[in-house]
């Protein structure tokens, strides 16, 4: 679990040295301190950060990465004194360091990204995944179609003579091979653990993303719906149904 919390710290490291440099340049901060912050660490750079917040980065990033830079202090001192660090912690931790990396425009957000995404993987296992359940899933539609193949083959060659029923039978397993074949991959991807959207990027449990087409979930004619300027989707009411 650690080691994961020390690649992340690394990467916030290196993602944060080169904008703290440019900030503290731009303000004509003194060459030791350029020399520190190039040298600095993680912790380093959250408390350089921290402690001049008003003259380098109030301008520039808002009280949510400041309490970003808060929380991240807090779990990085907990983690280097060896405190209990759970799978949410980590996930969180890394959570943190994403956003703020995505703040700052970091070149290390897909790195850390990929980091935070197993971590994810690992939180759903350790709370609702189940392994053993996954197989028996994947298992089971093969089971049942595979047990009605078998039944129809038998009525096939009890009741059509050669050499139909071997071709009917042949057809009849490739069928239901292709069935369950196709059931226990929508099993999987509606099993499979929590993962983003690809079109609004929110972590969603199941397929499709309630979230990017609340209309069509909901049953209602996309074409009966308002858009607005701040991308909130308004239902019509009745009276602008009936006309």
């Amino acid at each position: 679990m650690t080691d994961r919390i020390f690649t992340g710290l690394q990467l916030l490291s290196t993602g944060l040295r080169p904008y703290v440099t440019k900030r503290a340049s731009a303000m004509s901060y003194g060459i030791q301190i350029i020399k520190d912050i190039e040298d600095g660490d993680a912790q380093f750079l959250l408390v350089l950060m921290w402690d001049h917040w008003n003259e380098l980065f109030r301008q520039d990033l808002s009280f949510v990465e400041r309490s970003l830079i808060s929380e991240l202090r807090d779990f990085r001192n907990r983690w280097a004194h060896q405190g209990p660090m759970s799978e949410n912690d980590i996930y969180r931790v890394l959570d943190g360091i994403e956003r703020l990396l995505c703040a700052i425009h970091s070149d290390q957000v897909v790195n850390i990204r990929n980091l935070r995404r197993e971590s994810l993987n690992r939180l759903w296992q350790a709370e609702i995944g189940d392994n053993n359940r996954n197989i028996s899933r994947a298992i089971w539609p093969f089971v049942l179609y595979f047990a009605s193949a078998a039944a129809l083959c038998f009525a096939c060659f009890r009741f059509y003579p050669m050499p139909w029923n071997g071709l009917l039978s042949i057809l009849i397993i490739a069928l239901l091979f292709r069935l369950a074949w196709a059931q226990s991959l929508k099993d999987a991807s509606l099993t499979s653990g929590p993962k983003e959207c690809f079109h609004c990027g929110r972590v969603i449990y199941s397929t499709p993303c309630p979230y990017c087409r609340p209309s069509q979930n909901l049953g209602i004619d996309p074409r009966m719906t308002i858009v607005l300027k701040n991308d909130e989707t308004l239902l019509p009411t009745n009276k602008q149904r009936h006309h």
